[in-house]
Parts: structure tokens; C-alpha cells; sequence
């Protein structure tokens, strides 16, 4: 134990066996987070909900659905040698993935640190395109050629994914979306506000690029489109809403030679997209489901929170950060809580994008007037709930904050609707 300091010295003796383990593995960003946090008095407490391996993954992966989980679809075979090789290779690779994340999860519930879990990157793995002995598309075959992966962020079976796929006996080919007449079909990227819009750019025009894939943007109609960013800004900055509607089709592809490689580009191809896109990306596909659940920007602030009477009852806030550890334990309430409570709307409030008006007005409603004063004494940290309700004249109030500390498990949406009914 001579690496560790006294404070990890005094906190290993009241670890269990299995967290003691992970102690050698800790980055020094998790370290100073257990420095600055992590306690004697608190560690029992934060030992008592990080859960079995089991139930973290449980929370990790919780999306189902298509021809990932359909037994139908696992039964298929190999085309060929190639597709075989990779199939292989991609299973084994998903399963390092899978106990990353996991222990990435643990590791940061641990030392209460924050961070981009890098092992979240697919949620299952599936033949790409169902064929015949002979290669050919069919729908009944028995073979499949080139692998899919499912992405984070799908609502059932409305999926983003990524296609590795064999062009020749060596090379292969990384591309989003599923397998569509020899190319891939993209995914779509919601676009209803100048910050994805931004986000968008930059994947497209720099990020994407310098990791080696071609990408283009089309419209719903499939017109290919190129977005100014210095337009949209301009935009943004006057209150004018540009007219790109609220989603647009990301195309992006690479080939590679080998496997290994292949697979490699397929991770950091997820990587790229979901470090910027990932927590937003599932909150928009659960709205795009279930039609109750939203994304709160500065550019349409007002339609949520107006100062003029609305039509509606309560309005419930769920405050987020796209890396944050106690978000990714949340993610999957945020689904099931809109699914069983049609008649109540959230809006998802992203920290790391925009939000003067959230900050001015809510912060500032929380606060007694002074947004200031309540980031002094704010008992919890993200993500916490907080509920506005309609007032006799039909504006819509601040009525409620509910929250958990930083060494505490995060702010069931589950355990509290009965208690928040009484606002809707």
C-alpha cells in the first residue's frame, strides 16, 4: 500500500473486497474526486446503493428490441469466412465493452467523479444484411453478412447503429446506420434548435472528418445540405429559427483493412457521436416515442416556461449533464416515467448547453429572486427534479425541488410520481 495515501489507506478498511480491488485501477482525476468527497463517514452510504455488477449493467443497457434480441435473428449464420471472422471478433469485443462500462460506472459511483463512460458505446449485436447461401438480400434467409451494432439511445426498436461490413476478403466498411442498397442509411440527428445545430457542424465538418470518415447532411426530402455555422450563430443570437425542421439525416463512412482495425473505427465512430450527442439523443428519441418528454434550450424556453397562462396543469424539469455518473443511472426512469405518465410533461435541461434563461428564471425562482442565492445553498447536485405547477390565473409556478447529495443514490422519478400526480 505504499502508493496510496492514508485518506485510501483509512477508506480501504471499510471497502468491500470487491472495491478495495478496484483501487490500483483508479485514474488520478478519480483520485482527487475521492479526495475532495469521499469520506469515512460517507463511504458506507455510497457502498450501499452502487449495486451488483448485475444490476449496474441492468441500468446501463437497458434498451431492447429488432433483430438484436430476436432469437429469429440470432440463429442466422455467417455468409463467409470474413463476415465469420468478424462476428466472432465483435462478440468478444462486446463483452470487453460491457464489463468496461461497467466497471467504469462502479469506479466513478466510487469516487464520485464524473466522466464520458468510454464502455457505453453499443447496447447489442446483430448480422448486418439477412441473405442467401448465394449472398443475396432475402428476408427469409438463413445467413447474414457484415455485422450492426445498436447503439445507445434507442426507445424500443428506434435505433441509431453502426454497420461494420466486408467489401472484399480484407477490407471492411464502417458507416452509420443499417445496410441499404450497398450503403449505409445514416441516422438521424435531432436539429430543432441552434445548439444541435452547432453540435452537427462540428461533427460533420471537423470531428468526424479528422477520425477519417466522409460525412454529409441531408434533409427529409434527401437533399444533401451544407450548414453555416457562422448563419446559424447569427441566428441564434437575433431569435430567428432557422428553417432545417427538426431532424436531419447523418451520413458518415470508412474503410478500413482488418478486424481488429474495423472494429476500432466502428468504437470510435459511437465515441465521437455520443460524447456530444449521447444523453440528448436518448431524451429526444424517448419525446419522438412517447410525445410527453422534451429538450429545454434558450431558443425555446418560453414555450415551455411562458409568462403567459398556459393550457396545462404541470411541468415537470429533470436537470442533466451529458457526462454525468448519476445521469447515466437515470436515463432509464426518464424512459419508463414517460411511458407510464402520458399525462405529464418533462423537459430534459442539459447543463453543458445554453441555458441563461433556465438559470435566470428557474434558478432564480428557486432562489427567492436571486439565482445566485440558490446555487449557495442547493442541497443536491444534477440531476435533480424540479416541478412547476399552474397557479389559479394559469401561470405556471415553481412549486418544488427534489434532490439527493453527491454521495447519495440519484432522485428516483419512479419512487416519486406518486408524489408529483399531485401537480398534474
Amino acid at each position: 500500500m505504499e502508493d496510496f495515501t492514508p485518506h485510501e489507506i483509512a477508506l480501504m478498511e471499510k471497502m468491500t473486497p470487491e472495491h478495495k480491488a478496484l483501487m490500483e485501477k483508479l485514474s488520478p482525476q478519480e483520485r482527487k474526486s475521492m479526495a475532495d468527497n469521499v469520506k469515512l463517514e460517507n463511504i458506507d452510504l455510497i457502498q450501499s446503493w452502487i449495486g451488483t455488477d448485475q444490476e449496474i449493467e441492468d441500468l446501463l443497457f437497458w434498451d431492447k428490441g429488432g433483430k438484436f434480441d430476436d432469437p429469429e435473428w440470432q440463429r442466422l449464420k455467417p455468409l463467409d469466412g470474413p463476415t465469420a471472422a468478424l462476428f466472432e471478433e465483435a462478440k468478444e469485443h462486446f463483452a470487453q465493452l460491457k464489463a468496461k462500462a461497467v466497471e467504469s460506472q462502479r469506479r466513478s459511483d466510487l469516487t464520485l467523479y464524473s466522466q464520458f463512460n468510454d464502455g457505453l458505446l453499443f447496447t447489442g449485436l446483430a448480422g448486418a444484411v439477412r441473405c442467401s447461401s448465394s449472398g443475396k438480400r432475402d428476408d427469409q434467409g438463413d445467413y447474414f453478412r457484415g455485422i450492426e451494432w445498436r447503439c445507445i439511445g434507442s426507445v424500443e426498436e428506434d435505433i441509431n447503429s453502426v454497420t461494420v461490413y466486408p467489401v472484399s476478403s480484407t477490407e471492411y466498411e464502417v458507416h452509420f446506420g443499417n445496410r441499404m442498397n450497398g450503403e449505409g442509411s445514416g441516422i438521424l440527428v435531432n436539429t430543432a434548435d441552434s445548439y444541435s445545430l452547432l453540435q452537427l457542424v462540428q461533427l460533420s465538418e471537423k470531428v468526424l472528418p479528422q477520425q477519417g470518415f466522409a460525412t454529409r447532411v441531408t434533409n427529409e426530402k434527401g437533399e444533401a445540405l451544407t450548414l453555416d455555422a457562422r448563419a446559424i450563430r447569427k441566428a441564434a443570437g437575433e431569435g430567428e429559427r432557422l428553417s432545417y425542421g427538426n431532424e436531419l439525416r447523418l451520413f458518415a463512412s470508412a474503410r478500413v483493412v482488418g478486424v481488429k482495425k474495423a472494429l476500432e473505427l466502428g468504437d470510435r465512430l459511437s465515441f465521437r457521436f455520443y460524447e456530444r450527442y449521447g444523453l440528448e439523443t436518448e431524451g429526444y428519441k424517448i419525446g419522438r416515442k412517447y410525445g410527453n418528454f422534451f429538450i429545454l434550450r434558450d431558443d425555446n424556453f418560453e414555450q415551455f416556461l411562458p409568462e403567459a397562462p398556459v393550457n396545462e396543469r404541470g411541468l415537470i424539469l429533470l436537470t442533466a449533464t451529458l457526462v454525468c455518473r448519476r445521469c447515466r443511472r437515470e436515463i432509464k426512469e426518464f424512459r419508463d416515467f414517460a411511458k407510464a405518465n402520458p399525462h405529464m410533461k418533462s423537459v430534459l435541461v442539459n447543463l453543458a448547453s445554453p441555458q441563461s434563461k433556465f438559470y435566470e428564471r428557474v434558478f432564480g425562482d428557486m432562489g427567492g429572486g436571486d439565482a445566485n442565492s440558490f446555487r449557495k445553498t442547493a442541497a443536491g447536485v444534477t440531476p435533480f427534479i424540479i416541478v412547476y405547477s399552474a397557479d389559479e390565473n394559469g401561470i405556471l409556478k415553481y412549486r418544488e425541488y427534489i434532490s439527493t447529495g453527491k454521495a447519495e443514490n440519484t432522485p428516483s422519478l419512479i419512487k416519486n410520481a406518486p408524489r408529483l400526480q399531485a401537480y398534474f
